[in-house]
């Protein structure tokens, strides 16, 4: 299972080159400067921006160039800043949803969903709602909704920023123990050189150029 992303993504003042490739249990962390297009590239990967040439291929099989492949048929997880939790569901509810909007029965979603609940240690507060959890807690309701899935790529959007340091230590450990365990490529996005050392097997830098035009080039 591999990564390959050798495409341009034009906007009017901004455009961004990416050339890396990332291989199965390959930790990849992207670094750049505020506004260099970091989340740019995880929204090209999973598929919420198209590109505007070359190609993005996962896993061998071209989802954006030549052919379009629509978000919910890539396999990727996505774990964003701050959770993206629904607020008005439960924290079972929220672990099911991409199970149930994949077509599986409510109880089957939930037979599922347990393991991964219990391994990142959330069944205790399956009842609760997110403005009743840290935001430690929040971050691992995010995870077991991503994982629960069984993505092929997991993507990961500045995961520990919004947390305390007691809460940040905790979930880079979680992370960590989960990146070893999982077998697909992994791309991070971060600005924290902790987060990198502790997490990322390679790293990636956005450089960018000012002018009349942000160009940003995002190789490895």
């Amino acid at each position: 299972m591999t990564l390959n992303m050798h495409c341009t993504f034009a906007r009017p003042q901004f455009t961004l080159h990416a050339d890396i490739s990332v291989a199965s249990q390959e930790v990849l962390a992207i670094t750049g400067s505020n506004g260099s297009g970091k989340t740019t590239a995880l929204l090209l990967i999973a598929g919420l921006l198209n590109v505007s040439s070359g190609s993005i291929e996962l896993h061998g099989r071209i989802c954006d160039g030549e052919t379009f492949v629509q978000p919910e048929d890539r396999h990727v997880g996505m774990l964003f800043q701050h959770g993206a939790l629904f607020p008005h569901l439960t924290v079972t509810q929220n672990v099911i949803f991409g199970l149930r909007a994949r077509g599986l029965h409510k109880d089957e979603a939930v037979n599922q969903a347990l393991s991964t609940m219990q391994t990142l240690d959330i069944s205790s507060f399956a009842n609760k709602r997110p403005h009743e959890l840290s935001g430690g807690q929040q971050q691992r309701v995010a995870l077991a909704r991503t994982l629960v899935t069984q993505p092929k790529i997991l993507l990961l959007d500045e995961p520990t920023t919004a947390l305390d340091a007691h809460a940040r230590e905790a979930t880079l450990e979680l992370l960590a123990e989960t990146f070893t365990q999982f077998t697909g490529p992994v791309v991070l996005v971060s600005h924290d050189s902790r987060d990198i050392q502790k997490l990322a097997t390679t790293e990636a830098r956005i450089d960018v150029q000012h002018g009349t035009q942000v160009v940003a080039n995002l190789t490895k």
